[in-house]
C-alpha cells in the first residue's frame, strides 16, 4: 500500500508523518530527497540560477536559491524541471522497496499532485492548517517575516486542490490546534488501516 502525504507550508505533514506507527509505515521525505536532487545537478542550477547559489562547500545553498525559487513562478518550474524527474525515480523506487517488505509506503511530499505521486498513491492523508497559524508557526520555525510567507504560500496555493478530484480517497486531518490533538487524529488514522 502507498499513502501519500500533503499539505502546505507549515500546515504539520512533516510533525503528522513523525507521528505515524513506526512498526507498519515507512515515511519517504520527498523534501529531503529535493536536498539530494539539488545536489545530485549542481551544474544545471548552477547554470541556470548562478554561481552565487552555490556555497563555498561545492553545495546549493537552498538559503539563496529559497527566496529566489519562491518570488518567481517562472523560476520555480525551472528549478523543478531540474529536480523532479529524478526525485520522482527515487521515490518510486523507494515505495516499491517498502511495499515488498510489507509494509505502508508514505510518500511525504507537498507538493504530491504536481509531482504526479497521487496516480500512485491508494489514498491520500491532507494536512491542513489555517494561514494565520501557519504564518505564525514559519515565524517561529524559520524566523521569516510574514511577507516572506505570504510568497511563500501563494506558491503554494494549488496544494490539495485537485485531490478530491483525482477519484483517490482523501483523508482530511484538521492541524490548528496543539500536539496532542494532531497525535490523536494521526493515532485514530493508523488505526483505521487493517493489518
Amino acid at each position: 500500500m502507498i499513502v501519500g502525504l500533503t499539505g502546505k507550508s507549515c500546515s504539520g505533514k512533516n510533525r503528522a508523518a513523525e507521528l505515524l506507527d513506526k512498526d507498519r509505515f515507512s515515511v519517504i521525505d520527498v523534501d529531503k530527497l529535493g536536498h539530494i536532487a539539488l545536489d545530485a545537478n549542481i551544474d544545471k542550477i548552477r547554470d541556470e540560477f548562478g554561481a552565487d547559489v552555490i556555497s563555498s562547500d561545492g553545495h546549493v545553498d537552498r538559503k539563496k536559491l529559497g527566496p529566489i525559487v519562491f518570488a518567481s513562478p517562472e523560476k520555480l518550474e525551472k528549478l523543478n524541471a531540474i529536480t523532479h524527474p529524478w526525485m520522482v525515480e527515487e521515490t518510486l523506487s523507494q515505495a516499491r522497496g517498502i511495499e515488498d517488505e510489507g509494509r505502508i509506503a508514505v510518500i511525504n511530499a507537498a507538493i504530491l499532485e504536481k509531482m504526479g505521486f497521487v496516480e500512485y498513491c491508494d489514498e491520500i492523508v491532507l494536512i491542513l492548517a489555517d494561514l494565520s497559524v501557519r504564518a505564525e508557526r514559519a515565524r517561529l520555525r524559520d524566523n521569516i517575516d510574514e511577507e516572506t510567507f505570504r510568497k511563500r504560500a501563494q506558491a503554494q496555493k494549488d496544494i490539495g486542490a485537485s485531490l478530491f478530484s483525482s477519484g483517490k480517497k482523501v483523508i482530511t486531518i484538521i492541524n490548528n490546534g496543539p500536539d496532542d490533538a494532531l497525535s490523536r487524529q494521526i493515532k485514530n488514522y493508523c488505526a483505521s488501516i487493517k493489518k
